[in-house]
Parts: structure tokens; sequence; C-alpha cells
């Protein structure tokens, strides 16, 4: 048993590390990678079928100058169900993934945050790490 772990040790101390060096270096998303949802005001006319369709009760319709979708990033389960049954295609996935915060307010995005381009897309970045 002893001896076998040992070879086991031997053999993959020679082998390439798989560890990714992350906020420094982020890998390739796949096209079809599903992060924070991105809304094009002009196209959006304040249906409601986005949030009749979300699952998790995630999105909330409310007054920004017109009526335009809210969502809490905190309970999406990121399944695609508002962009796909979106009349007017106003609703798309981005490749932003850190949606992370410090409090339970900071995972809500109004309208008017995630109807602009965030940081990250602009810089050609998938994660949205700046230094």
């Amino acid at each position: 048993m002893v001896l076998k772990n040992y070879l086991l040790t031997l053999r993959n101390v020679y082998t390439k590390s798989v560890t990714r060096l992350y906020p420094e270096e982020i890998m390739e998303l796949p096209d079809a990678f599903r992060g924070q949802q991105h809304l094009d005001m002009d196209k959006c006319v304040g249906c409601g079928i986005c949030s009749q369709v979300c699952p998790n009760k995630v999105i909330e319709i409310v007054k920004c100058g017109k009526w335009y979708p809210q969502f809490d990033n905190g309970h999406c389960l990121f399944c695609g169900l508002c962009i796909d049954f979106c009349p007017n295609g106003a609703l798309s996935m981005t490749k932003h993934f850190e949606l992370c915060s410090w409090d339970r307010q900071g995972t809500i995005y109004r309208p008017d945050q995630i109807s602009v381009p965030n940081k990250a897309e602009l810089e050609g970045r998938t994660g949205g790490y700046t230094k």
C-alpha cells in the first residue's frame, strides 16, 4: 500500500499543473456561458413577461423613467428563461461573472446598472477583474 502511494506520487510530480492563476489569468469562457444579464432599454416595453417566467421570482418590474426589470442576482439561477421569453429581445446574457457583494443590497441590479456595458466588457476581459 505504501509503495503504491509512493509510485503514484512520483508519477504525478512531473505532470503539468492544472491550477489556474485566477485574478491574473482569466480562462476563456464558452459562447454559451450565462453571466450577468444585459438590458437594452430601447427595446424593452416593460411587459413583465420576464418576471412572470422567472422560477425564483428574481425579476421585479420597477419604474425607472418607464417600467423596466430589476434583477436580484443573489437568487438568480442564470437559467436564461427571461431572455428566451422576452418578446422584443431586450434581455441578453453577458460573460460577466464576478457578481459578489459585501451586503445583500449589492446583489440587486437596477435597470440603469444592467443597461450599460460593464467595465469588464469595455476592457475586453470576461471576468471584470481590474488591477
